[in-house]
């Protein structure tokens, strides 16, 4: 049995292992991106919003692929901190990117 495409406005985009969890990253509209994770029977979920530049509609491929990496890497993180596994600088260089972006969102 095969599924159907749904045209609507929410879009998966990518959906990977991580440490025995799977990641689910999604696109909701034009410029919400949200990953979707399970823990220990808890859902857990974070978003950014990246808006296209000034003057144009909508995000290019290669913006969207950005955002794709920045909320990959914050479901990351999550799952690290929730497993009680130590950060690398890098993994730590991708959570303050991470953050970044959200703590904009929230202004």
């Amino acid at each position: 049995m095969k599924h159907k495409k749904v045209k609507g406005r929410m879009k998966v985009l990518k959906v990977y292992p991580y440490r025995d969890h799977l990641i689910y990253i999604r696109m909701i509209g034009k410029d919400y991106f949200e990953y979707l994770l399970f823990h220990d029977g808890q859902l857990y979920s974070s978003y950014i919003i990246i808006l296209p530049e000034e003057g144009k509609k909508k995000l290019t491929k290669a913006q969207i692929n950005g955002c794709i990496e920045i909320v990959s890497a914050g479901a990351e993180a999550t799952i690290n901190a929730l497993m009680g596994v130590e950060l690398s600088d890098e993994d730590k260089e991708k959570v303050a990117l991470f953050e970044k972006h959200r703590k904009e969102v929230e202004i």
